[in-house]
């Protein structure tokens, strides 16, 4: 024999050899080498990015306080006459204006006999104040309305850190006791201080026999108010 392959074993070496052949093509289909069945390729994860903190819950403004008292000055009115300059100098002062008795009594025509009309007081604070963008005005909706004045003055008082003026009668305020002074003698206080859960209103009155600091019950303050115009309403605009 001179070495040449036998036929068969020939035959069986080509099938062989194509097999082999086979593997590889198959291999490099899947774009891989060495191996026909590659491992399974790993999913890229996105990065988590951080939650954003939640919105704070929206808060109600503060409202006024349940008590509050203003720190004032207390003044007795000069004359017999002069109780509504005394009252709007001590209201005026809560603003830091400082005016005199004897310059609103002449500004707001104080008269000996009638007094001072409530207008032109009205006007007379109006004009000191509206250039700080306040105003003065006369309401009627207090007077025998405990509510709508203690609302008025928690306002004015606890809110702006105002004290308004209020127009009374005088016989009708507690410390008075009806005596003396008439039938609807009109005067005029300043409210400083409240206190909502006792009901209770401070004034200052400045007829010097009988007034200085009171305080005293919404109802009752409410009971003594002129009807016409029983408060000068302060407002911010």
């Amino acid at each position: 024999m001179n070495g040449a392959p036998h036929p068969r074993a020939a035959a069986g070496a080509l099938a062989a050899a194509i097999v082999v052949v086979g593997a590889v093509a198959v291999a490099g289909r899947n774009g891989h080498t060495g191996t026909a069945n590659p491992p399974p390729l790993t999913a890229a994860v996105a990065p988590v990015e951080p939650a954003e903190p939640p919105a704070p819950s929206p808060r109600r403004p503060a409202g006024p306080p349940g008590a509050y008292r203003l720190r004032i000055k207390g003044q007795y009115q000069w004359t017999s006459y002069y109780c509504e300059p005394a009252s709007a100098s001590m209201s005026l002062a809560t603003f830091g204006i400082k005016v005199d008795q004897n310059t609103l009594a002449r500004k707001m025509r104080t008269r000996r006999v009638g007094g001072t009309q409530g207008d032109d007081a009205a006007d007379v604070l109006e004009h000191y104040i509206h250039t700080r963008h306040y105003s003065d005005t006369v309401v009627t909706d207090v007077a025998g309305h405990p509510k709508a004045l203690m609302s008025k003055i928690v306002y004015d008082v606890g809110t702006l850190h105002r004290a308004p003026v209020l127009q009374v009668y005088m016989e009708r305020l507690p410390w008075n006791g009806g005596r003396g002074y008439g039938r609807r003698a009109a005067h005029a206080i300043v409210a400083y201080g409240y206190r909502r859960s006792n009901g209770t209103i401070t004034v200052y009155d400045p007829w010097r026999p009988t007034g200085g600091t009171h305080t005293l019950s919404v109802k009752a303050l409410a009971k003594t108010l002129q009807p016409a115009g029983g408060m000068h309403y302060i407002e911010r605009y």
